[in-house]
């Protein structure tokens, strides 16, 4: 998807440049007396997008008959497919070779402003060539070339500056839509078909309502912020040890026969549960079920904090700034400050071996003494 997105890119940002005189002149007599608004938060990025909510929210509270539309991945539309304030979705995989059609599509939506919190030239690129007559985007230090040479297409900007907390930034941008709001509070809601199917799931697998259920992610979807599964093996068995809970592990559908592994590893019984390969519904109604999540910084850390769980984040060398969980019943593990940070909201990762030390300087005695801790008061 990535190659097929900067081809888009580079072609679309082209004929920008060639027309933008009779593109600007479009605009110019193009009425847009409709509050419809775009945005485009990080396709992918399930945490991101879910940190993206409050801007949601934001947006129908000062304008309740607005019409909010977001591009998103097939990938992570799941956090967004029950979102009441959110009016459409656009799959983006759905036009990556009709690209086209995709701005034919936007045009007919007749969209007053285009917000995008990715900062991207593919963003910038659909604002522009589909008319939209108010274009925002964040800007940012160490940008690509093809954002450097797209910033002209959007008439409004914010800069984001390093270290800066991404929800409090990204209700910031809205200043320009006259709107003033600060609750960074995360949004995220279940299907009911999803708690159908989820309460099924929870009773094949011997889960009763007194039951304490513990959630687990292993992965992160990236190896460099994995804590590792001899860690996760050692603190689930303590866990166990100790308290009369069951737990669940997750993982995504490509990381089913991982997560099936090492549950088999554990032992047989029903204290521990494979819970891999959901859909997203799906894992937000079984994460409502989590007397705590356990896991190190990747998306489903921001599902557990929107829906309130308590949470142990297992930050390693995730900078605990700009996306990590703030406020409520968390446990933030970091290792010693003297090693720094190596991944960042928009930087490239740093040095592999510095991450990998941050990691290894999380030991599972320290996890442990988190959770006795969250523990006592759920």
């Amino acid at each position: 998807m990535d190659k097929v997105q900067s081809f888009y890119t580079r072609v679309f940002t082209l004929i920008s440049i060639v027309f933008s005189p009779i593109i600007y002149f479009m605009i110019w007599l193009r009425k847009s007396e409709k509050n419809n608004i775009l945005v485009i938060p990080q396709f992918k990025r399930i945490g991101d997008i879910v940190c993206s909510t409050p801007v949601f929210r934001a947006i129908k509270e000062k304008y309740p008959e607005s019409r909010i539309t977001v591009i998103v991945s097939s990938m992570a539309a799941g956090v967004l497919k029950n979102n009441p304030r959110v009016d459409e979705i656009i799959i983006v995989e759905d036009y990556w070779h009709k690209f086209p059609e995709l701005v034919r599509k936007i045009r007919r939506g007749n969209f007053k402003w285009g917000v995008s919190l990715s900062g991207t030239a593919l963003s910038s690129t659909l604002f522009f060539l589909s008319l939209i007559p108010n274009r925002l985007k964040i800007t940012r230090p160490n940008k690509s070339l093809a954002e450097a040479l797209s910033d002209w297409m959007t008439n409004f900007k914010e800069e984001y500056k390093e270290l800066t907390y991404l929800p409090l930034f990204y209700l910031k941008m809205l200043r320009h839509l006259g709107i003033d709001n600060e609750n960074y509070t995360k949004e995220i809601y279940a299907g009911y078909e999803a708690e159908a199917k989820m309460k099924k799931f929870l009773a094949t697998n011997g889960v009763m309502e007194k039951d304490k259920l513990i959630g687990i992610s292993l992965t992160a979807g990236n190896n460099v912020k994995e804590w590792g599964d001899d860690k996760f093996e050692s603190l689930a068995r303590e866990i166990s040890k100790k308290y009369p809970i069951k737990i669940a592990f997750i993982g995504s559908f490509y990381e089913k026969e991982r997560v099936g592994n090492f549950v088999r590893k554990l032992g047989s019984g029903s204290k521990y549960i494979d819970a891999a390969g959901l859909s997203l519904e799906e894992l937000v109604v079984l994460m409502k079920n989590f007397s705590v999540f356990i896991s190190v910084d990747t998306g489903p850390t921001h599902i557990a904090h929107a829906l309130g769980v308590p949470l142990i984040d297992i930050l390693g060398p995730v900078n605990d700034i700009e996306l990590t969980p703030r406020d409520g019943n968390i446990k933030i593990i970091k290792p010693n400050p003297e090693i720094p940070s190596t991944i960042f909201a928009f930087q490239a990762f740093g040095p592999a071996y510095l991450a990998r030390k941050a990691l290894e300087n999380i030991s599972v005695s320290q996890v442990l003494l988190a959770f006795d801790e969250l523990y006592k008061v759920v």
